[in-house]
This record gives structure tokens, C-alpha cells and sequence, in this order.
């Protein structure tokens, strides 16, 4: 069990750092739509991707458990587009935006005790929804 006073300190390291990954990332998928399949692609692709990874491994640290997933999931999809270049259609930057905005709702939502406190459903539906399409572009 962790001390308190330290937890609460955790905490609020890890809520700027969400912030500031959140921000990445939105921004990331605004310049991945304008930049698909050149070099700028696989370079805004690691960006976003090492986020998405970041963010992880900060949920897992304070202990979301129900969030490391989602993170993990959201950090593969980008994983694809530093990998390689490709063309893709504008729905899956849809799915790529609007998981992002609601993972930075569900973070922001983490109460004194590190408890979310908004519900993950629609979150869980668009990462999954973004996985689903994103599966034919894996190699």
C-alpha cells in the first residue's frame, strides 16, 4: 500500500503529465491526417505512439488498471503508423480523434482517491471500434 501523502503527490504528477499526452496526441492526429504516407507520417506516428505508451505505463503506476488497456490498445493503433507509411481513410482519424478527447475525459475525471469517475463505455466502444479497422494495416 502506498503512503498517502506520496499517492497524492503521484497523482498529481500524473494528471499534468495526462495533460500534456492528451494534448500530444490530439494535436499528433491533426498533423497525421495532413501528412499520411510520407516520412512525416512515421515521424508524428512515433510521437503519438510514445504517448500513448507514456500514458500506460503512468496508469499502471498509480494503479488503473481499467485504463492501462485502453492505453495500451490506443498505443498499437499508433504503433502501425510509425511503421510504415500508408494512406488511410478519414473515419479512422475520426475513431483516432474522438478516442483520444474521451480518454482525456475519463483522465480528468480521476478523483483524490485515483478513482475514475466518469463512465469508460463509449471510450472502450471507440478503441475498440478504431482496433477493429485498424487490424488490415498490421503486418
Amino acid at each position: 500500500m502506498m503512503d498517502a501523502d506520496f499517492f497524492k503527490e503521484l497523482l498529481t504528477i500524473f494528471k499534468g503529465e495526462c495533460e500534456e499526452h492528451i494534448q500530444t496526441m490530439k494535436s499528433g492526429v491533426q498533423d497525421l491526417r495532413q501528412h499520411m504516407d510520407t516520412d512525416k507520417q512515421i515521424e508524428i506516428g512515433e510521437v503519438v505512439h510514445r504517448s500513448a505508451h507514456s500514458l500506460k505505463g503512468a496508469a499502471r503506476t498509480i494503479g488503473l488498471s481499467d485504463v492501462e488497456p485502453i492505453c495500451q490498445s490506443l498505443e498499437s493503433n499508433f504503433g502501425i503508423l510509425m511503421r510504415q507509411k500508408m494512406l488511410l481513410p478519414s473515419k479512422i482519424f475520426d475513431y483516432f480523434d474522438r478516442s483520444v478527447v474521451l480518454l482525456g475525459e475519463v483522465l480528468a475525471s480521476i478523483n483524490e482517491e485515483g478513482k475514475v469517475e466518469v463512465d469508460k463505455t463509449d471510450l472502450i466502444r471507440v478503441v475498440e471500434e478504431l482496433s477493429s479497422h485498424m487490424v488490415q494495416y498490421r503486418k
